[in-house]
């Protein structure tokens, strides 16, 4: 938790002290740094320069720090052009601090050459801030030992083995389910050959965006789902399941809560039960999220439609992309279990009367899509109404200002017209007459503006 605490922190800091920041540093840096070669400085604003170039630096510094500890290839983040610019930003003006060197940068000329240098540095960084770079990201190629976990039937545990159990069971499976996560690209390629599977088909169910969808081989029936986070309703943790009449073996590339054993009956073939057993946790777990987001939605509608603001489109804005996900996943897993339902794809070992444990997964799917889409359509037009409120408000504001701007263009058009010096002008009219003309033609647009409805 603490770590997790610390990432979130320098992932804050890497937000707040981004390219543009720095570029608008780098600029002030090298503003700091021409101005003692144009102009003559009073002592007081050269040190108020010079400690506002330390500033500068130490922020340099903590920026580099930041992302130096979030990047997750150091080597190639150190020697990237850019951040060897940094690194001189930083180093250079600490090198002269040091004894050896200090003595020989007291003087004058050797002092204007060390701010040429920052100069010089100063100024690439400036374009560079142009750029905007991606933000770090949290989910990164899982490392280390995989995790394997078996679940064997009969057992009223799992229990944890070890990688080569887990090729032995590929080899030749047995009534047990196998659960492996913290996969890397390494061990999936080792999977793939030894279970005899594509291995473009196991990246493509883990490392892409996938939908459910169902694959039938030889040995395998490959089932592909993503099962929504219990903890963050915009992570799906995508599944792939080789499931056979004897077993079945889960796959997902990060560590997965799962539930224990499967309750299915003991009729159906224990593959099957623990594909089925996966199933149900998907579904438990959408109508999760569905109460959640149905929570939310009404949080959101009990705020004053007339205090929209940028908290609330950003939090109606992400509720709908992840309500119009799920609602997406629950479509093709509805289709996915009408299949299974009617025979058009079967799972190992199940036959036609087995086949009606699946009808009411249906059902829930279906009642689940229904449930979400009516949610989505909430949002949507709780979306819709703010942003007409705040297009009603943006006219009213928008009318105003061109009711202001027409009566002050009268008396702007008649003085341009008949010129600032009334008394030298060529016009045989006086003062008072523009004034009382130009009252009359503000009067007359104004009363239009009322006759239109604009000022109610």
């Amino acid at each position: 938790m603490a770590v997790l605490g610390g990432i979130n922190m320098l992932l804050r800091l890497s937000v707040v002290l981004n390219e543009s920041v720095m570029g608008f540093l780098a600029l002030a840096g090298l503003s700091f740094g021409i101005a003692p070669f144009l102009f003559v400085l009073s002592h007081g604003v050269d040190l108020a320069f010079e400690l506002a170039k330390w500033v500068i630096i130490g922020l340099f510094a903590l920026e580099y720090g930041v992302n130096f500890a979030l990047s997750t290839n150091r080597l190639k983040f150190a020697v990237s052009l850019w951040r060897i610019f940094d690194a001189f930003i930083i180093l250079l003006p600490l090198l002269s601090l040091l004894p050896e060197v200090s003595d020989i940068a007291s003087s004058s000329p050797a002092l204007r050459i060390l701010r040429l240098f920052s100069i010089l540095l100063f100024g690439p960084r400036v374009g560079h801030g142009f750029q905007r770079t991606a933000l770090p990201s949290l989910t990164q190629t899982p490392h280390g030992q995989p995790q394997v976990t078996a679940f064997q039937s009969g057992e009223s545990a799992a229990r944890k083995c070890d990688w080569n159990e887990l090729l032995q069971w590929l080899a030749k499976p047995t009534s047990c389910w196998l659960h492996a996560a913290n996969l890397t690209p390494e061990r999936l390629k080792e999977i793939a050959q030894v279970a005899n599977v594509p291995h473009v088909m196991i990246e493509a169910a883990l490392q892409e965006s996938s939908y459910p969808r169902i694959e039938s081989g030889v040995r395998w029936t490959a089932l592909t789902i993503s099962l929504p986070s219990a903890n963050d309703a915009m992570r799906r943790d995508p599944m792939l399941l080789l499931v056979s009449k004897n077993g079945m073996l889960s796959l997902s590339m990060h560590p997965l809560d799962l539930p224990l054993l499967p309750a299915d009956p003991a009729i159906l073939p224990w593959g099957t039960r623990c594909a089925l057993h996966i199933i149900r946790l998907v579904l438990a777990r959408d109508e999760e999220l569905a109460g959640q987001m149905e929570r939310m939605v009404r949080q959101l509608e009990d705020l004053p439609a007339i205090e929209s603001n940028e908290s609330f489109f950003k939090q109606s804005f992400r509720l709908k992309r992840v309500l119009s996900t799920e609602k997406s996943n629950l479509w093709r897993l509805r289709g996915l279990l009408e299949m299974l339902a009617d025979g058009r794809r079967l799972l190992p070992g199940l036959d036609q009367e087995q086949r009606e444990i699946i009808s009411p997964l249906v059902e829930e799917a279906d009642y689940l899509y229904e449930t979400v889409d009516n949610i989505r359509e909430s949002v949507l037009s709780l979306i819709e109404l703010h942003i007409d409120i705040a297009a009603h408000d943006t006219n009213r504001f928008v009318r105003l200002l061109m009711i202001v701007s027409t009566l002050a263009l009268i008396p702007a058009v008649l003085g341009g017209l008949l010129g600032m010096n009334l008394a030298e002008a060529p016009w045989t009219v006086t003062l008072g007459q523009v004034a009382f003309g130009a009252l009359v033609l503000a009067l007359g647009v104004l009363y239009a503006f009322m006759a239109k409805g604009w000022l109610r």
